[in-house]
């Protein structure tokens, strides 16, 4: 299972889920095209909601991968680059951080995020 969490005031985002599904969710975004339910949360405190659903698409005229949240979906789109470097950094990440770890992407610490990216958190479910 898969979530995604939003803070309603700062635009930041948690993505979490157990080490297989962000296995999974690298070798999606290897793909063209897709999309992937999410669980909702009951209790997202302390943000404000959760999103439903994650979209990705590779966009060719682009050489960074964009995550932002829109409405109750988190888009991700970019070039074939940069949305492989993104799978290969969350496939490492669930392969090899510790369960209490977390990882920040965003702009400018991954040159490969756009500037206009939500801040994103991967961490694993509690």
């Amino acid at each position: 299972m898969l979530q995604v969490l939003y803070s309603g005031t700062t635009r930041e985002l948690e993505l979490s889920g157990a080490r297989p599904e962000l296995l999974a969710l690298g070798g999606l975004l290897r793909g063209k095209a897709g999309s992937r339910e999410l669980s909702e949360s009951g209790d997202p405190f302390p943000y404000a909601g959760s999103l439903s659903r994650i979209v990705f698409r590779e966009d060719p005229d682009s050489e960074t991968a964009s995550i932002v949240a829109e409405g109750e979906i988190l888009r991700i789109r970019g070039g074939r680059e940069a949305l492989d470097l993104l799978a290969d950094n969350i496939e490492g990440f669930a392969s090899e951080a510790d369960a209490s770890h977390h990882w920040h992407v965003e702009s400018p610490a991954c040159d490969y995020i756009a500037p206009e990216s939500d801040p994103l958190v991967i961490g694993f479910m509690k």
